[in-house]
């Protein structure tokens, strides 16, 4: 069933504006976060409350060694949202019972700037790519049961490119879903993510939420 939940990742083309001007009208059943300084948008379901930022600041550190942490970039702005009213930070990220979103802008530092591709994009929470997911397990990643559910690059006028990737995992004995969207302006100064996740029973209950809001990200670039 996860299979059919397919789309076209080109939820970031250029029509920030246009959804920033939905969002002003406070369309009824979401709530919308911008980032209006980097022009990034997305929408959620408005029964899906906000995460605490120190919950939000706490579970970031915990990535504090990949390019999606402080070894990517410093943060210009994140948030989070969760169908859980009290989450558990450790489930931002992974073994989320409810769907949760994460969102972040990153000022993209100079080694990261060089090295970023599509494939860096892929493997910016977990290893996706088979190289990488083949140098994670011979350092000792304990993670099983990959399965590649969509793979889409992302390009438009403006310079925005990315990826689109929705994967899963087995976590603590079941599969868990991950959908996770990664772009840069043109410039790549700037490191745009929104990562929707939860186990795979969640993930099928609450798919047209979740397409709803991955369709949603919007970034304009700069």
């Amino acid at each position: 069933m996860i299979r059919q939940l397919r789309r076209t990742a080109v939820g970031l083309v250029a029509a920030g504006a246009m959804l920033f001007a939905v969002a002003a009208c406070g369309a009824p059943g979401y709530t919308y976060a911008s980032d209006g300084a980097d022009n990034a948008y997305f929408k959620v379901p408005a029964s899906w409350p906000q995460v605490d930022p120190g919950v939000v600041a706490g579970a970031q550190s915990e990535l504090s060694q990949s390019a999606a942490g402080l070894a990517g970039g410093t943060f210009a702005w994140s948030r989070a949202y969760d169908a859980a009213a009290h989450p558990a930070p450790t489930a931002l990220f992974i073994g989320s019972h409810t769907p949760v979103v994460y969102a972040s802008v990153q000022d993209l530092n100079a080694a990261l700037r060089a090295a970023l591709s599509f494939d860096e994009m892929r493997n910016l929470i977990l290893p996706v790519t088979s190289a990488a997911r083949q140098s994670a397990t011979a350092s000792g990643f304990t993670l099983t049961g990959f399965d590649l559910l969509l793979s889409n690059t992302i390009t438009t006028k403006n310079g925005v490119r990315g990826i689109n990737e929705a994967f899963e995992y087995i976590v603590a004995g079941r599969p868990d879903v991950f959908d996770l969207t990664v772009a840069t302006n043109s410039s790549t100064t700037k490191l745009y993510m929104l990562l929707v996740q939860c186990y795979q029973d969640c993930f099928v209950a609450h798919q047209a939420q979740i397409v709803a809001v991955v369709d949603s990200f919007t970034v304009r670039g700069s």
